[in-house]
Protein backbone atom coordinates (compact mmCIF):
# COMPACT_ATOMS: atom_id res chain seq x y z
CA UNK A 1 0.00 0.00 0.00
CA UNK A 2 1.39 3.43 -0.95
CA UNK A 3 0.80 6.81 0.66
CA UNK A 4 -1.47 7.71 -2.28
CA UNK A 5 -4.10 5.40 -0.77
CA UNK A 6 -4.44 7.90 2.09
CA UNK A 7 -6.76 10.62 0.78
CA UNK A 8 -5.27 13.63 2.61
CA UNK A 9 -1.82 12.81 1.25
CA UNK A 10 -3.22 12.20 -2.25
CA UNK A 11 -4.83 15.64 -2.19
CA UNK A 12 -1.59 17.21 -0.91
CA UNK A 13 0.48 15.35 -3.50
CA UNK A 14 -1.66 16.63 -6.37
CA UNK A 15 -2.09 20.25 -5.24
CA UNK A 16 1.52 20.67 -4.12
CA UNK A 17 2.80 19.15 -7.37
CA UNK A 18 0.73 21.70 -9.31
CA UNK A 19 2.23 24.58 -7.30
CA UNK A 20 5.75 23.24 -7.84
CA UNK A 21 5.14 23.07 -11.58
CA UNK A 22 4.10 26.71 -11.48
CA UNK A 23 7.37 27.67 -9.81
CA UNK A 24 9.49 26.10 -12.56
CA UNK A 25 7.19 27.41 -15.31
CA UNK A 26 7.95 30.90 -14.02
CA UNK A 27 11.70 30.17 -13.98
CA UNK A 28 11.81 29.34 -17.68
CA UNK A 29 9.46 32.19 -18.53
CA UNK A 30 11.62 34.86 -16.88
CA UNK A 31 14.73 33.30 -18.43
CA UNK A 32 13.26 33.42 -21.91
CA UNK A 33 12.07 36.99 -21.45
CA UNK A 34 15.53 37.98 -20.18
CA UNK A 35 17.15 36.52 -23.30
CA UNK A 36 14.89 38.57 -25.54
CA UNK A 37 15.57 41.72 -23.52
CA UNK A 38 19.36 41.35 -23.38
CA UNK A 39 20.57 38.47 -25.61
CA UNK A 40 23.19 38.01 -22.88
CA UNK A 41 24.15 34.51 -21.75
CA UNK A 42 25.22 35.92 -18.37
CA UNK A 43 22.00 37.80 -17.59
CA UNK A 44 19.81 34.98 -18.88
CA UNK A 45 21.64 32.45 -16.72
CA UNK A 46 21.66 34.82 -13.73
CA UNK A 47 17.93 35.55 -13.78
CA UNK A 48 17.05 31.92 -14.45
CA UNK A 49 19.22 30.65 -11.61
CA UNK A 50 18.35 33.43 -9.13
CA UNK A 51 15.23 31.45 -8.31
CA UNK A 52 17.40 28.69 -6.79
CA UNK A 53 20.50 30.45 -5.51
CA UNK A 54 19.00 31.52 -2.13
CA UNK A 55 18.24 27.89 -1.27
CA UNK A 56 21.90 27.08 -1.75
CA UNK A 57 23.05 29.97 0.42
CA UNK A 58 20.34 30.41 3.05
CA UNK A 59 18.66 26.99 3.16
CA UNK A 60 20.64 25.47 6.06
CA UNK A 61 20.02 28.53 8.24
CA UNK A 62 16.27 28.58 7.59
CA UNK A 63 16.08 24.85 8.33
CA UNK A 64 17.23 25.34 11.93
CA UNK A 65 14.40 27.81 12.54
CA UNK A 66 11.86 25.78 10.55
CA UNK A 67 12.11 22.74 12.81
CA UNK A 68 10.08 24.50 15.52
CA UNK A 69 7.58 26.26 13.28
CA UNK A 70 3.90 25.46 13.01
CA UNK A 71 3.99 23.60 9.69
CA UNK A 72 0.44 24.54 8.72
CA UNK A 73 0.85 28.28 9.32
CA UNK A 74 4.30 28.39 7.72
CA UNK A 75 3.06 26.59 4.59
CA UNK A 76 0.02 28.85 4.20
CA UNK A 77 1.98 32.10 4.66
CA UNK A 78 4.85 31.12 2.37
CA UNK A 79 2.66 29.76 -0.43
CA UNK A 80 0.44 32.86 -0.30
CA UNK A 81 3.48 35.14 -0.60
CA UNK A 82 4.73 33.07 -3.56
CA UNK A 83 1.33 33.52 -5.19
CA UNK A 84 1.57 37.31 -4.70
CA UNK A 85 5.05 37.46 -6.27
CA UNK A 86 4.05 35.23 -9.19
CA UNK A 87 1.01 37.48 -9.76
CA UNK A 88 3.32 40.52 -9.81
CA UNK A 89 5.51 38.86 -12.45
CA UNK A 90 2.37 38.35 -14.56
CA UNK A 91 1.01 41.87 -13.96
CA UNK A 92 4.24 43.61 -14.99
CA UNK A 93 4.32 41.50 -18.13
CA UNK A 94 0.68 42.42 -18.80
CA UNK A 95 1.71 46.10 -18.60
CA UNK A 96 4.90 45.40 -20.60
CA UNK A 97 7.00 47.05 -17.88
CA UNK A 98 9.53 44.31 -17.20
CA UNK A 99 13.25 45.07 -17.33
CA UNK A 100 16.17 42.78 -16.64
CA UNK A 101 16.37 44.34 -13.16
CA UNK A 102 12.71 43.72 -12.31
CA UNK A 103 13.07 40.11 -13.46
CA UNK A 104 16.25 39.63 -11.42
CA UNK A 105 14.75 41.20 -8.28
CA UNK A 106 11.50 39.22 -8.42
CA UNK A 107 13.41 36.00 -9.09
CA UNK A 108 15.67 36.60 -6.09
CA UNK A 109 12.69 37.37 -3.82
CA UNK A 110 10.89 34.26 -5.03
CA UNK A 111 14.08 32.30 -4.49
CA UNK A 112 14.28 33.49 -0.88
CA UNK A 113 10.71 32.35 -0.25
CA UNK A 114 11.49 29.00 -1.86
CA UNK A 115 14.56 28.65 0.36
CA UNK A 116 12.42 29.23 3.45
CA UNK A 117 9.68 26.89 2.21
CA UNK A 118 11.95 24.02 1.24
CA UNK A 119 12.66 22.70 4.78
CA UNK A 120 8.97 23.24 5.59
CA UNK A 121 7.99 21.10 2.60
CA UNK A 122 10.39 18.35 3.63
CA UNK A 123 8.97 18.22 7.16
CA UNK A 124 5.35 18.72 6.13
CA UNK A 125 5.06 15.36 4.39
CA UNK A 126 6.08 13.58 7.61
CA UNK A 127 3.18 15.11 9.56
CA UNK A 128 0.48 14.21 7.04
CA UNK A 129 0.86 10.43 6.95
CA UNK A 130 1.21 7.79 9.64
CA UNK A 131 4.62 6.23 10.13
CA UNK A 132 3.75 3.02 8.28
CA UNK A 133 3.26 5.11 5.10
CA UNK A 134 6.19 7.47 5.66
CA UNK A 135 8.67 5.67 3.37
CA UNK A 136 6.22 5.74 0.48
CA UNK A 137 5.26 9.37 1.17
CA UNK A 138 8.91 10.43 1.26
CA UNK A 139 9.61 8.78 -2.09
CA UNK A 140 6.52 10.29 -3.70
CA UNK A 141 7.25 13.74 -2.28
CA UNK A 142 10.80 13.54 -3.57
CA UNK A 143 9.59 12.34 -6.97
CA UNK A 144 7.09 15.20 -7.17
CA UNK A 145 9.73 17.83 -6.40
CA UNK A 146 12.48 16.47 -8.64
CA UNK A 147 10.16 15.71 -11.55
CA UNK A 148 8.59 19.17 -11.34
CA UNK A 149 12.05 20.72 -11.77
CA UNK A 150 12.12 19.32 -15.31
CA UNK A 151 8.45 18.85 -16.23
CA UNK A 152 7.66 22.45 -15.22
CA UNK A 153 10.14 23.91 -17.74
CA UNK A 154 8.76 21.61 -20.43
CA UNK A 155 5.26 22.99 -19.79
CA UNK A 156 6.70 26.51 -19.89
CA UNK A 157 8.19 25.85 -23.31
CA UNK A 158 4.81 24.56 -24.48
CA UNK A 159 2.88 27.58 -23.15
CA UNK A 160 5.39 30.11 -24.50
CA UNK A 161 5.19 28.58 -27.97
CA UNK A 162 1.42 28.07 -28.20
CA UNK A 163 0.33 31.12 -26.19
CA UNK A 164 2.65 33.89 -24.98
CA UNK A 165 4.66 34.95 -21.94
CA UNK A 166 1.78 36.86 -20.36
CA UNK A 167 -0.45 33.76 -20.31
CA UNK A 168 2.49 31.62 -19.21
CA UNK A 169 3.06 33.84 -16.17
CA UNK A 170 -0.67 33.87 -15.42
CA UNK A 171 -0.77 30.07 -15.41
CA UNK A 172 2.23 30.04 -13.10
CA UNK A 173 0.49 32.36 -10.62
CA UNK A 174 -2.80 30.44 -10.69
CA UNK A 175 -1.01 27.16 -9.97
CA UNK A 176 -0.66 28.14 -6.29
CA UNK A 177 -4.39 28.46 -5.68
CA UNK A 178 -5.44 24.77 -5.43
CA UNK A 179 -3.01 24.12 -2.55
CA UNK A 180 -4.01 27.02 -0.28
CA UNK A 181 -7.52 25.88 0.84
CA UNK A 182 -6.18 22.34 1.36
CA UNK A 183 -3.52 23.60 3.78
CA UNK A 184 -6.21 25.11 6.03
CA UNK A 185 -8.10 21.83 6.46
CA UNK A 186 -5.69 18.89 6.13
CA UNK A 187 -5.38 16.82 9.35
CA UNK A 188 -1.80 16.72 10.67
CA UNK A 189 -0.25 14.35 13.20
CA UNK A 190 1.93 15.44 16.09
CA UNK A 191 5.65 15.34 15.42
CA UNK A 192 8.85 15.26 17.46
CA UNK A 193 10.54 18.63 17.62
CA UNK A 194 13.46 20.13 19.45
CA UNK A 195 11.47 22.77 21.37
CA UNK A 196 12.49 21.41 24.72
CA UNK A 197 16.18 21.25 23.81
CA UNK A 198 18.71 24.02 24.15
CA UNK A 199 17.54 26.84 21.93
CA UNK A 200 20.96 27.56 20.49
CA UNK A 201 20.95 28.41 16.82
CA UNK A 202 24.67 27.79 16.22
CA UNK A 203 24.61 24.49 18.11
CA UNK A 204 21.55 23.24 16.20
CA UNK A 205 23.11 24.35 12.91
CA UNK A 206 26.33 22.47 13.70
CA UNK A 207 24.42 19.37 14.84
CA UNK A 208 22.68 19.14 11.48
CA UNK A 209 25.97 19.52 9.64
CA UNK A 210 27.70 16.91 11.84
CA UNK A 211 24.87 14.46 11.29
CA UNK A 212 25.27 14.89 7.52
CA UNK A 213 29.06 14.45 7.35
CA UNK A 214 29.34 11.68 9.95
CA UNK A 215 26.75 9.44 8.34
CA UNK A 216 28.57 7.63 5.55
CA UNK A 217 25.62 7.03 3.24
CA UNK A 218 24.43 10.65 3.59
CA UNK A 219 27.88 12.10 2.91
CA UNK A 220 28.40 9.99 -0.23
CA UNK A 221 24.89 10.91 -1.44
CA UNK A 222 25.63 14.61 -0.97
CA UNK A 223 28.85 14.24 -2.96
CA UNK A 224 26.94 12.67 -5.85
CA UNK A 225 24.39 15.50 -5.62
CA UNK A 226 27.20 18.07 -5.86
CA UNK A 227 28.82 16.49 -8.92
CA UNK A 228 25.48 15.97 -10.68
CA UNK A 229 24.24 19.50 -9.95
CA UNK A 230 27.44 21.41 -10.74
CA UNK A 231 28.64 19.54 -13.83
CA UNK A 232 25.39 18.22 -15.36
CA UNK A 233 22.20 19.73 -13.99
CA UNK A 234 23.38 23.31 -14.44
CA UNK A 235 23.10 22.67 -18.18
CA UNK A 236 19.45 21.70 -17.79
CA UNK A 237 18.72 24.87 -15.86
CA UNK A 238 19.97 27.22 -18.60
CA UNK A 239 17.88 25.80 -21.43
CA UNK A 240 16.69 29.31 -22.45
CA UNK A 241 20.34 30.27 -22.97
CA UNK A 242 21.01 27.10 -24.99
CA UNK A 243 17.90 27.64 -27.13
CA UNK A 244 18.86 31.28 -27.63
CA UNK A 245 22.48 30.72 -28.68
CA UNK A 246 22.67 27.18 -30.09
CA UNK A 247 19.17 26.71 -31.52
CA UNK A 248 18.54 29.96 -33.39
CA UNK A 249 16.64 31.69 -30.58
CA UNK A 250 13.44 29.85 -31.48
CA UNK A 251 10.63 29.44 -28.91
CA UNK A 252 9.58 26.29 -30.81
CA UNK A 253 13.02 24.79 -30.24
CA UNK A 254 12.90 25.83 -26.57
CA UNK A 255 9.56 24.06 -26.17
CA UNK A 256 10.96 20.91 -27.77
CA UNK A 257 14.10 20.59 -25.63
CA UNK A 258 12.24 21.43 -22.40
CA UNK A 259 9.48 18.95 -23.30
CA UNK A 260 11.88 16.08 -23.96
CA UNK A 261 13.72 16.73 -20.69
CA UNK A 262 10.33 16.75 -18.96
CA UNK A 263 9.35 13.44 -20.53
CA UNK A 264 12.59 11.92 -19.27
CA UNK A 265 11.91 13.23 -15.75
CA UNK A 266 8.35 11.90 -15.87
CA UNK A 267 9.52 8.43 -16.89
CA UNK A 268 12.06 8.50 -14.07
CA UNK A 269 9.48 9.51 -11.48
CA UNK A 270 6.97 6.88 -12.58
CA UNK A 271 9.62 4.16 -12.62
CA UNK A 272 11.07 4.84 -9.20
CA UNK A 273 7.76 5.70 -7.50
CA UNK A 274 6.23 2.39 -8.58
CA UNK A 275 8.94 0.46 -6.71
CA UNK A 276 9.57 0.03 -3.01
CA UNK A 277 13.34 0.37 -3.35
CA UNK A 278 15.63 -0.08 -0.35
CA UNK A 279 18.59 2.17 0.39
CA UNK A 280 21.12 -0.30 -1.06
CA UNK A 281 19.20 -0.49 -4.34
CA UNK A 282 18.95 3.29 -4.52
CA UNK A 283 22.71 3.64 -4.00
CA UNK A 284 23.37 1.26 -6.91
CA UNK A 285 21.38 3.54 -9.22
CA UNK A 286 23.53 6.63 -8.66
CA UNK A 287 26.74 5.87 -10.61
CA UNK A 288 25.08 4.68 -13.87
CA UNK A 289 22.77 7.70 -13.82
CA UNK A 290 25.71 10.05 -13.30
CA UNK A 291 27.53 8.52 -16.28
CA UNK A 292 24.43 8.94 -18.46
CA UNK A 293 24.34 12.60 -17.44
CA UNK A 294 28.03 13.15 -18.27
CA UNK A 295 27.72 11.55 -21.70
CA UNK A 296 24.50 13.41 -22.56
CA UNK A 297 25.97 16.77 -21.61
CA UNK A 298 29.17 16.15 -23.59
CA UNK A 299 27.25 15.19 -26.72
CA UNK A 300 24.92 18.22 -26.47
CA UNK A 301 27.99 20.44 -26.81
CA UNK A 302 29.22 18.49 -29.83
CA UNK A 303 26.09 18.76 -31.95
CA UNK A 304 23.78 21.44 -33.26
CA UNK A 305 21.09 19.01 -34.41
CA UNK A 306 17.77 19.69 -32.71
CA UNK A 307 16.54 16.09 -32.83
CA UNK A 308 19.78 14.71 -31.40
CA UNK A 309 19.91 17.40 -28.68
CA UNK A 310 16.29 16.67 -27.77
CA UNK A 311 17.05 12.97 -27.33
CA UNK A 312 20.03 13.83 -25.14
CA UNK A 313 17.89 16.12 -22.98
CA UNK A 314 15.44 13.26 -22.55
CA UNK A 315 18.25 11.07 -21.19
CA UNK A 316 19.53 13.92 -19.03
CA UNK A 317 16.06 14.58 -17.64
CA UNK A 318 15.73 10.91 -16.72
CA UNK A 319 19.18 10.55 -15.14
CA UNK A 320 19.27 13.80 -13.16
CA UNK A 321 15.77 13.25 -11.80
CA UNK A 322 16.68 9.70 -10.81
CA UNK A 323 19.69 10.99 -8.88
CA UNK A 324 17.62 13.70 -7.20
CA UNK A 325 14.85 11.32 -6.11
CA UNK A 326 17.25 8.58 -4.99
CA UNK A 327 19.56 10.78 -2.94
CA UNK A 328 16.74 12.71 -1.29
CA UNK A 329 14.95 9.46 -0.41
CA UNK A 330 18.14 7.91 0.99
CA UNK A 331 18.70 10.89 3.27
CA UNK A 332 15.04 11.07 4.33
CA UNK A 333 15.10 7.43 5.38
CA UNK A 334 18.36 7.85 7.31
CA UNK A 335 17.25 10.69 9.61
CA UNK A 336 14.47 11.01 12.17
CA UNK A 337 11.97 13.83 12.71
CA UNK A 338 14.28 15.62 15.13
CA UNK A 339 17.02 16.26 12.53
CA UNK A 340 15.00 15.96 9.33
CA UNK A 341 14.90 19.62 8.28
CA UNK A 342 18.46 20.38 9.39
CA UNK A 343 20.00 17.47 7.48
CA UNK A 344 17.78 17.48 4.40
CA UNK A 345 18.34 21.14 3.78
CA UNK A 346 22.01 20.38 3.13
CA UNK A 347 20.78 18.33 0.17
CA UNK A 348 18.93 21.44 -1.03
CA UNK A 349 21.86 23.75 -0.35
CA UNK A 350 24.33 21.58 -2.23
CA UNK A 351 21.93 20.83 -5.08
CA UNK A 352 20.72 24.39 -5.70
CA UNK A 353 24.00 26.05 -4.81
CA UNK A 354 26.02 23.81 -7.09
CA UNK A 355 23.74 24.02 -10.11
CA UNK A 356 23.50 27.80 -9.65
CA UNK A 357 27.27 28.17 -9.57
CA UNK A 358 27.72 25.78 -12.50
CA UNK A 359 25.07 27.58 -14.53
CA UNK A 360 26.53 31.02 -13.77
CA UNK A 361 30.01 29.85 -14.79
CA UNK A 362 28.58 28.62 -18.09
CA UNK A 363 26.76 31.93 -18.54
CA UNK A 364 29.91 33.99 -17.92
CA UNK A 365 31.95 31.75 -20.24
CA UNK A 366 29.28 32.25 -22.88
CA UNK A 367 30.03 35.98 -22.90
CA UNK A 368 33.55 35.23 -24.20
CA UNK A 369 33.30 31.85 -25.99
CA UNK A 370 30.55 29.83 -27.67
CA UNK A 371 28.60 28.24 -24.83
CA UNK A 372 29.02 24.79 -26.36
CA UNK A 373 32.68 24.80 -25.24
CA UNK A 374 31.59 25.02 -21.60
CA UNK A 375 28.96 22.33 -22.12
CA UNK A 376 31.67 20.00 -23.46
CA UNK A 377 34.26 20.61 -20.75
CA UNK A 378 31.96 20.60 -17.70
CA UNK A 379 31.13 16.86 -17.77
CA UNK A 380 34.74 15.93 -18.50
CA UNK A 381 35.93 17.81 -15.41
CA UNK A 382 33.01 16.37 -13.41
CA UNK A 383 33.90 12.80 -14.31
CA UNK A 384 37.55 13.33 -13.31
CA UNK A 385 36.54 14.81 -9.95
CA UNK A 386 34.05 12.04 -9.28
CA UNK A 387 36.53 9.25 -10.03
CA UNK A 388 39.29 10.87 -7.98
CA UNK A 389 37.31 11.80 -4.87
CA UNK A 390 34.45 9.30 -4.63
CA UNK A 391 36.54 6.68 -2.87
CA UNK A 392 37.30 9.17 -0.10
CA UNK A 393 33.60 9.34 0.79
CA UNK A 394 33.19 5.57 1.15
Amino acid sequence: MTALSYRPFLAYFITNSISLLGLWIQKIGVGWLTWHLTESTFWTSFVTLALMAPAGILGPFFAVWAENWDMRKASIILKFLMFILASLVWYLQFLELHTVYSLALLSILHGILSAIYHPVRLVFVSVIVEKNLLGSAIGLNSASFNASRVIGPSLAGFFIFFFNLEKTFLISALSYLPLLPFLFSVPLRLRISSKNEENNFIKNFKDGFKMAIKTKVILSSLFVVFVNAFFVRGILEIQPTIAGEMLLGSSANLSIITATAGIGALFSSIWISARNLKINNLIKILFPMLIFGFISSLLIGLTGNLIFISGLFLVMGFSTTMIGISTQTIIQLEVNDKYRARVLTWWSAISFGSLTLGGIILGIAGEFFPIKFGIIFMPIIGFIIYRYFFGKFN
